[in-house]
This record gives structure tokens, C-alpha cells and sequence, in this order.
């Protein structure tokens, strides 16, 4: 009997269960995300007053006469944006069906990988950017000296580009060492 094979074939099992959990995991939390910004998005339009008066608070403004369409409009755009985060979370589901299937690293995994990791970037850098927009259009309705335009980049933001960034290295890493396995098996 070898033990060798064996042991091997125990930590393989180990190590595939565990890859199963992170996945799924990671695909629980995707999904728990998505709607949790949703909520988020369309809370405004729920008690549009009291929101309107913890954000006049905030910005030391009169929100009072804000106008339903400022706030459809702002919703409009985070929605916008937020259509991208499914996006990035399909893709990511698919490259990890792809992990799952074959439990090896493939081009079609890599490539679904790097879709995800391109339209969390953009979705990243989109929401970064439109920021000043959504304080402009809250304060629309203020004369022209009282009007916002805030820029801000929270930590969350940058992690957010961090992570989108090491996915799409990791995503380029693993087309690269398919088609390199891809060739060494035609040597073979």
C-alpha cells in the first residue's frame, strides 16, 4: 500500500474543500453586496424629507426645497453605476464556475476573471468621479454661492481599486501559466 499517494490524495481533498468554501463564501458575500447598495441607492426615495434633512445637517444647507427630480436624478446615476457591480459579479461567478469545474486555472477562467476585474474597475473609478455631480445636484435648487461641489475619496475606495487591480493581475497571471501549461503539454 502507498501511503504517499494516499496522504497526497487526503490534502487534495482538503485543499479542494476549501477552495469550494472560499467561492462560495465570496459568491454569498458578492451577492449580499449587490443588494445592500441597491438598498442603499434607492433609500432617498423612501423618506425623501427625513433624508434630505440629515444630509441638509450634514452640509449645513437648506435641503427643504430640493425637488423630487434632484433626487431621481442622483438616484438615476448610482443606479447607473450600480448596474456595473452585477455586471463585475457575473463575471466573477463565472470565472469561479469555471475554478469549480475543472479545478484547475484556464483561460476561460482567467478571461471571465479579468471582465469581472475590468467592470469593478470601472464601476470604481465612475462612482469616484461622479461624486462632485450628486453634491451639485442635491444643491441645485440653492442659489449659485451656496451650490456643492465636494470631491472626496474614502479609504473603501482605494481598497475597492486595490482589489480590482491584484483580480485583474491575477487574471492575466492565469492566462499566462494556461497557455504556458497548454505548451509544455505538446512537448509531452
Amino acid at each position: 500500500m502507498n501511503t504517499s499517494t494516499s496522504l497526497a490524495s487526503n490534502h487534495h481533498a482538503d485543499l479542494r474543500r476549501k477552495v469550494i468554501t472560499v467561492i462560495w463564501s465570496l459568491r454569498i458575500v458578492a451577492c449580499v453586496y449587490t443588494a445592500w447598495v441597491f438598498w442603499l441607492i434607492v433609500r432617498p426615495l423612501r423618506r425623501t424629507p427625513a433624508f434630505l434633512e440629515r444630509l441638509g445637517n450634514y452640509w449645513q444647507r437648506d435641503m427643504s426645497a430640493t425637488q423630487d427630480w434632484q433626487v431621481w436624478s442622483v438616484v438615476t446615476l448610482d443606479l447607473a453605476l450600480w448596474s456595473l457591480l452585477p455586471v463585475a459579479i457575473v463575471c466573477w461567478w463565472l470565472a469561479s464556475r469555471y475554478l469549480l469545474r475543472d479545478m484547475s486555472i484556464s483561460t476561460h477562467s482567467g478571461t471571465w476573471l479579468r471582465r469581472g476585474a475590468w467592470a469593478g474597475l470601472i464601476c470604481t473609478v465612475l462612482s469616484i468621479l461622479t461624486r462632485p455631480i450628486i453634491s451639485y445636484l442635491y444643491t441645485l435648487h440653492l442659489p449659485a454661492e451656496s451650490r456643492l461641489w465636494l470631491w472626496n475619496i474614502n479609504p473603501s475606495d482605494l481598497l475597492g481599486l486595490l482589489i480590482c487591480g491584484v483580480l485583474l493581475m491575477l487574471s492575466y497571471l492565469m492566462v499566462w501559466m494556461s497557455e504556458i501549461a497548454e505548451e509544455n503539454k505538446a512537448f509531452v
